[in-house]
């Protein structure tokens, strides 16, 4: 493989620090960005001789490439927040994120006499409460089948639909359309079905829990595994949908829970302030202009729930070493841990 030599210059100059760097093309415009914890080991991969075991399109990405840029970052949670920001100004076309980010959908309620999920890929003008975004369209089938075997919500595509179909016959919708008396259920079946999305449990993961124990009990393993996995989908997504919520309309804190470790402030979603290992205070447009590109697009919602998920992550995998609050609106505390 062909490699631009300035490449291998640049790289002897990288420091094994933290920070994102970027590989520009001829025209000086990203071809592939990344972060690491160690920027010089990290580079050093993409540039060694031996390429077996590298994916096919990072090695077009480097053969590619002109030259190498980078940018030193205090932290890893910085670097994480920089390269996230980068990759959604530029949108490289050898990062498959920037992909991922394009595939995002968002689902609401129909107007429906009986109400129905519906999924979007780009909300424009709907009215009527909006959820998400969610990663792909798998996820919000997902939520669909979750939503039809504890609820009975329907899953049909039909505005208002009049006949039965094998989903009432199957037990997996209660049949608004073909039983007047199920109306009244329906609607707060509904109701539920916004709960849920909001991040808040409506009574599901006790009915999964209790048919689990069922199940077991009449040694149904196979469909007690099964029914284990729709338990932790919904914990998990009920955690990560409350975060995700507050991290976008309340003021967070995240502190060290050592000295000598940096401390951050979100508001509403948007890095405003760190106080970094050695005392200093950084705003955003103040010492670092990195902190610029970390408010990029911020009245988009995909950006803001990327950027949620990327912290939610984060304090997850460092929970022993940080610990985090959110600032409500009204000016309450709220600690807030993982389970």
């Amino acid at each position: 493989m062909d490699i631009d030599p300035r490449l291998k210059e640049a790289q002897k100059q990288l420091p094994a620090t933290s920070g994102v760097y970027l590989f520009l093309d001829a025209r000086d415009y990203p071809l592939y960005i990344g972060k690491s914890v160690n920027l010089k080991s990290r580079v050093a991969s993409y540039l060694r001789v031996n390429t077996q075991g590298m994916e096919e399109r990072i090695q077009r990405m480097v053969h590619e490439a002109k030259t190498l840029r980078h940018v030193v970052t205090e932290t890893e949670l910085l670097a994480l927040l920089l390269e996230d920001s980068l990759i959604k100004k530029y949108l490289p076309i050898y990062n498959i994120k920037q992909k991922q980010f394009r595939d995002y959908r968002y689902v609401k309620l129909s107007a429906d006499k009986f109400p129905r999920l519906v999924s979007i890929k780009v909300p424009e003008n709907d009215s009527g409460p909006i959820y998400g975004p969610f990663r792909d369209k798998f996820f919000v089938e997902r939520l669909e089948q979750i939503f039809a075997r504890y609820l009975g919500f329907r899953t049909c595509t039909d505005a208002n639909p009049t006949v039965s179909c094998i989903e009432l016959d199957l037990g997996k919708c209660l049949g608004p359309c073909v039983i007047d008396e199920v109306h009244e259920t329906y609607d707060r079946m509904s109701q539920a079905v916004v709960q849920f999305l909001e991040g808040q449990d409506p009574g599901v993961v006790s009915l999964i829990e209790d048919e689990m124990n069922e199940s077991i009990a009449a040694l149904r393993f196979e469909h007690a595994k099964r029914l284990r996995e729709d338990l932790i989908f919904c914990d998990a997504f009920f955690n990560r949908q409350r975060f995700n919520h507050r991290f976008r309309v309340e003021h967070l804190t995240v502190k060290a829970q050592r000295k000598g470790q940096a401390c951050y402030k979100f508001e509403n979603g948007a890095l405003r302030e760190v106080l970094l290992r050695d005392g200093r205070i950084c705003k955003v447009g103040e010492q670092l202009d990195l902190f610029d590109l970390s408010v990029v697009k911020e009245d988009d919602p995909r950006f803001l729930l990327d950027r949620a998920n990327l912290v939610y992550n984060w304090l997850a995998k460092n929970q022993r070493d940080v610990e985090y609050e959110f600032l409500g609106q009204d000016g309450s505390d709220s600690a807030a841990s993982f389970k």
